[in-house]
């Protein structure tokens, strides 16, 4: 078995327009995509997003046909902690492949849409990492910890040293995840689009001083082009970690494969 893969969205997410084929024509490798579950406040005025699952899966089916059953099943769950009983009810009579587990508002923000003229970083760095805490606590269903940095990518130039005053809560998030058996993803769009490959290099460091072993390496493409986006840096930086293995998951059973060259 070989790595693939493991994040990436089709016009079965809000903020993505891509179609399952332009994957597939990339790769003779199993493509899992991990559409979009989220939950709003009418105060955000956002639609909520979730996966129309029966369609989604009709398609896998179809598809699976033509292209060798490469195709398996992802979603990627926006958790709230008001929202946990609704996510696990829509999970509770569905059959995925990987589930991501991800934070991306507050119930009030998007995280995307914070920054210093809105939040003092410090202030947004504990309370961004208390959420998740809370959060991963209420989701032993989830495969993966996603982009455990995406609440900061508002930011410019965030460093090390700015997520040192909640590393006792990090290692906390990655104590569960652990606990759990849960994987920490190195998000490639996270570390190269948007320059926080360093904050990375600090979190492998801090999981695997606590014992921490399963890794994945996803793109988060929303657009085929994007698909294994700097996949070779990552490999990299895990080997510079002495990591020669990652995990992918399959009817949410992990599988052991060799880092890639």
């Amino acid at each position: 078995m070989r790595y693939y893969d493991q994040h990436s969205h089709t016009y079965y997410s809000p903020d993505s327009t891509e179609h399952f084929e332009n994957y597939l024509k990339q790769t003779d490798l199993p493509v899992v995509t991990t559409e979009h579950l989220d939950f709003y406040r009418p105060s955000q005025n956002m639609k909520d997003a979730v996966l129309d699952y029966d369609s989604y899966v009709e398609t896998i089916h179809r598809l699976n046909k033509k292209y060798k059953n490469r195709l398996l099943k992802g979603i990627e769950v926006g958790f709230t902690y008001r929202d946990r009983h609704r996510i696990e009810a829509y999970l509770a009579d569905k059959s995925f492949d990987i589930i991501l587990f991800s934070i991306h508002h507050n119930g009030g923000q998007g995280f995307m849409t914070l920054n210093h003229d809105t939040k003092d970083l410090t202030e947004h760095v504990e309370d961004y990492y208390s959420l998740m805490l809370q959060g991963i606590k209420e989701a032993p269903y989830a495969n993966v910890l996603a982009h455990f940095d995406y609440g900061l990518r508002g930011y410019d130039k965030v460093k090390v040293s700015d997520l040192k005053p909640a590393e006792e809560t990090l290692k906390a998030i990655f104590k569960v995840i652990i606990e759990q058996n849960q994987a920490l993803e190195l998000n490639t769009r996270s570390m190269y689009a948007y320059d926080n490959a360093h904050l990375y290099d600090y979190a492998i460091g801090l999981y695997k001083s606590l014992g921490g072993q399963l890794f994945t390496v996803s793109s988060d493409a929303h657009v085929s082009e994007d698909y294994q986006f700097h996949f070779s840096d990552a490999f990299s930086l895990l080997r510079a970690h002495d990591v020669n293995e990652l995990v992918v998951f399959k009817n949410q059973t992990t599988h052991w494969v060799p880092l890639p060259d």
